[in-house]
């Protein structure tokens, strides 16, 4: 008859079916990997009378900062002519627009575009002056420019 680690017998670990946490009992405690507690609040989205969405439980740095280490991972094996440097410094210029807006300053624009400017210049390594004519590097231009002007608004209202 085995037990659980608190000492008494355990219907799991008797029917042979895994435990909650697999580690359990192989470290002393205090020791070994600690596991933070998952947050209990989710992301969600209220809807606006003017038909924008605004969000709540929002974090994003967590993704930034996972992102930001894939995209340095890619371009320190691969190169900034890799295939999906683009995308994902497309994306990370998603979400710190989106951070932006979230948390009202400015400098977050800034880091956008930045994401944007390395994303057609990975393109234009790839491809060449060619890149230039493609509607996704065009697109990316005139997204720029909208974050200009959303970063020339906020910094009038002095965020």
């Amino acid at each position: 008859r085995q037990l659980d680690p608190t000492g008494a017998p355990s219907a799991a670990i008797e029917s042979g079916a895994m435990t909650r946490d697999p580690l359990l009992g192989i470290f002393e405690p205090g020791e070994g990997p600690q596991v933070a507690a998952k947050k209990t609040e989710s992301l969600f989205f209220e809807e606006r009378p003017n038909g924008f969405v605004l969000p709540h439980n929002a974090d994003t740095e967590e993704s930034i900062a996972f992102y930001e280490d894939c995209l340095q991972d890619v371009v320190a094996n691969f190169g900034a002519r890799h295939d999906t440097v683009p995308m994902m410094a497309q994306g990370l210029a998603v979400l710190y627009d989106t951070k932006a807006g979230i948390e009202k300053k400015s400098m977050y624009y800034d880091k956008a575009i930045d994401c944007l400017k390395f994303a057609q210049q990975s393109m234009f390594e790839m491809m060449g002056p060619v890149a230039m004519a493609i509607p996704h590097f065009q697109e990316m231009e005139a997204r720029k420019g909208k974050l200009e002007r959303k970063k020339a608004r906020r910094i009038a209202k002095g965020q």
